[in-house]
């Protein structure tokens, strides 16, 4: 009796054992999406660089107003007068690009939330760098 009670106990501590080491890290689970709030957060955390014109024009997200700096090799001047009004409307950022310009984006955001995707009626726009990212190795 005492032999079946050691067995018993023995493949006890196996599942169990088993079970434990089995199971998956929970920080390897799949990234949740980010909240429209959670997306504009992020642009107004960092500096923005322009696909395409990644070393001459950066914006920045501050208070509901986007900024642009123009540069050369990557060195950006003060920023250019005027601003742009954006707010959050549902799930989307509305930007009033004046004179009448109003529209109205889906944000995506991917590679560690360093490259931000503005889509308008389901097409790409516009697409920002986070500046100082290594958002190079995404491309």
């Amino acid at each position: 009796m005492n032999i079946v009670n050691k067995k018993t106990f023995f493949i006890f501590l196996t599942l169990i054992a088993i079970s434990f080491t089995s199971c998956e890290n929970s920080s390897e689970e799949l990234p949740i999406e980010l909240t429209i709030q959670n997306k504009v957060e992020l642009l107004e955390s960092n500096e923005w660089l322009l696909k395409d014109y990644e070393d001459r024009i950066m914006h920045t997200f501050v208070n509901g107003k986007r900024y642009t700096q123009y540069g050369e090799n990557s060195v950006f001047f003060e920023v250019i007068p005027g601003k742009e009004e954006y707010e959050i409307i549902g799930d989307q950022l509305k930007i009033d690009f004046n004179f009448g310009h109003v529209y109205t984006f889906e944000i995506k955001v991917s590679c560690n939330n360093n490259i931000v995707s503005f889509f308008r009626d389901g097409e790409l726009n516009t697409t920002l760098y986070k500046r100082g990212s290594n958002y190079e190795e995404c491309l």
